[in-house]
């Protein structure tokens, strides 16, 4: 169809309103809630403008996308308050149509109020998809929406250029990471770094984290154990004119648990928790705490089950007051405690913990959690010990990590080793090694040796799962280690993915040839092969009663052999 046809199309469904709205859920997921939706438009079923990308591009080509965005946003609003849909409602504006000058101003909040909405109740979503050039205009637009009361979010963050401008500049209340970071992270360290980044960022910034576009268990129960709290894809709920507000029963059921390496679980935060009945008096309260200095908090139990604390400085702030010791000491707990505490299980990742806390719709963070375990308590954690705790991890992971890949080091590699040791897991090691690289570096210098590297490093990762530990012993070698039976195949495509790649690091002159000229390490001109990957593989008869030294030398003749053997593949 022509842009003129398509035009006309256009002001066809501008001038009939043939747009609808559907819903997709976002959750929490840290307890099975709704926390609100997105409103997705579509156009007329069976048009050219149906989809949402021809829609909007047709729009913006016309000088219409203000208008049908406006209309969009009506619509969508109107639907929200007739279906009586609960939660937030996310509507999308592009920045491009904010900052047209015929965009209009109000239209949003007069059809709030007049609905009966709250505008607290609705998040504007800046898409990082169509960037702003006058991002100073943008920022006056948003806080005209911000000081009429509606929050604000940034979605698809990391596929432009200029989000961490946009999130320093706006200070959203919502950030949406963007699908291709979610896509497959439970086989991407890349992406769950780049997650826990963001995370910790949004921590500081007392902004709240999206993760969308999830479609699988594994990438869900990642993002668990990496502390996202909100949660918004196909795998959890479909967009729908009459979207389903509940977390369907098998989404509960996480698979099967991946290793949390580097992490600790609540339960190594736990504290003996002092607990009395809701019934217990404040003066008795009191009692205890003047008996023990150091206890900050009680744990209050109803019919044995923990419903709240009451803290030292709560009770300190009602006795303080004239006559306050006479006026409250009678009150029974239940009736003064505080019922907004985070309570996590003692098998949760300390990131999930930390989330957790910081989730809060509160302008401070709790200094006490409520642990439990199979739905009994086990005990109470200090936020301090909390923050201590997540400070040495990220030391540890800085000082262990590979410097140029962010792989693991030596010291987890050995870690690992020892770990399944410990555990008599049979396991796999699979050693990669360059094959000239060093003539590679000589002639294309130590930048292009990065590049080729980080490739390596790339393929690996993109077999990271719950068997397959990779890690990266320096320079160009590296490491699988695996308890899988299907490591030879594993190891025959990381070296198939390389052979693929490995065009993109020669010039034309080399390539065709297949040789190059360098320097041998003596000093004399020789012609050398084109880099190669190569891999000695340790099956678990060897790496079951070997100790680390004797991994290293078994490692080495296994490496020498697949540098000999034609297939650049050797197994002992």
């Amino acid at each position: 169809m022509s842009a003129i046809d398509l035009g006309k199309e256009l002001n066809k469904v501008i001038e009939k309103k043939q747009i609808t709205a559907l819903f997709q859920p976002i959750f929490n997921i840290n307890n099975h809630s709704l926390h609100g939706y997105e409103a997705l438009s579509r156009g007329p079923a069976h048009s050219p403008l149906y989809s949402p990308v021809p829609l909007f591009q047709t729009a913006e080509n016309q000088g219409k996308l203000s208008e049908l965005e406006g209309l969009c946003r009506s619509i969508s609003i109107n639907q929200f308050k007739t279906k009586r849909l609960a939660g937030k409602l996310f509507i999308n504006i592009s920045p491009k149509a904010l900052l047209e000058p015929n965009h209009a101003k109000g239209m949003t909040l007069s059809l709030v109020q007049e609905l009966g909405l709250s505008p607290s109740q609705v998040v504007i979503e800046l898409s990082e998809q169509y960037p702003a050039d006058d991002i100073d205009m943008l920022k006056s637009c948003l806080n005209h929406y911000r000081n009429q009361g509606f929050l604000t979010a940034i979605d698809d963050l990391g596929t432009g250029y200029s989000g961490l401008r946009l999130w320093s500049e706006l200070a959203p209340d919502y950030v949406k990471i963007d699908r291709h970071f979610i896509n497959q992270i439970d086989q991407s360290t890349v992406k769950q770094e780049f997650v826990r980044s963001i995370i910790e960022l949004c921590q500081n910034l007392t902004c709240q984290v999206i993760a969308e576009g999830i479609e699988t268990q594994e990438e869900l129960a990642i993002l668990k154990q990496l502390g996202i709290v909100y949660c918004q894809g196909y795998l959890l709920g479909m967009p729908d004119k009459n979207p389903n507000g509940k977390i369907e029963a098998h989404i509960h059921q996480d698979p099967v648990k991946k290793q949390i390496r580097y992490a600790e679980s609540a339960e190594s935060l736990c504290n003996q928790a002092e607990t009395a009945s809701s019934e217990t008096k404040l003066k008795q309260l009191s009692d205890i705490f003047i008996a023990q200095p150091s206890l900050q908090s009680i744990v209050i139990l109803v019919q044995s089950k923990p419903q709240g604390l009451v803290s030292r400085a709560q009770l300190l702030e009602l006795f303080s007051t004239p006559y306050g010791r006479a006026l409250h000491e009678n009150r029974i707990a239940i009736e003064v405690m505080n019922t907004q505490v985070v309570t996590v299980d003692a098998a949760s990742p300390i990131s999930l913990v930390s989330q957790s806390l910081t989730a809060q719709n509160s302008s401070f963070m709790a200094q006490e959690f409520i642990i439990m375990r199979h739905g009994k308590l086990l005990g109470i954690g200090h936020t301090k010990d909390l923050l201590q705790l997540l400070t040495e991890q990220r030391i540890k992971l800085a000082r262990h990590a590979n410097p140029l890949s962010g792989l693991p080091g030596n010291i987890p590699i050995q870690e690992e080793i020892k770990r399944l040791k410990q555990q008599k897991k049979p396991f796999y090691l699979a050693y990669f090694d360059l094959n000239n690289f060093k003539p590679y570096n000589d002639i294309y210098g130590f930048c292009r040796g990065d590049e080729v590297i980080l490739e390596v490093s790339g393929i690996l990762e993109s077999h990271h799962n719950s068997d397959n530990f990779i890690g990266h012993v320096g320079g160009d070698d590296f490491v699988i280690i695996s308890t899988s039976q299907n490591i030879q195949s594993v190891c025959q495509q990381v070296l198939i993915d390389f052979d693929q790649k490995k065009r993109l690091f020669y010039s034309n002159e080399h390539w065709q040839a297949r040789k190059m000229q360098a320097e041998d390490r003596l000093g004399q001109a020789c012609e050398f092969d084109l880099i190669g990957l190569c891999v000695g593989l340790l099956s678990p008869a060897i790496t079951s009663g070997a100790n680390a030294h004797e991994l290293s030398i078994y490692s080495a003749d296994a490496k020498k052999q697949a540098k000999k053997a034609v297939s650049s593949f050797s197994l002992l």
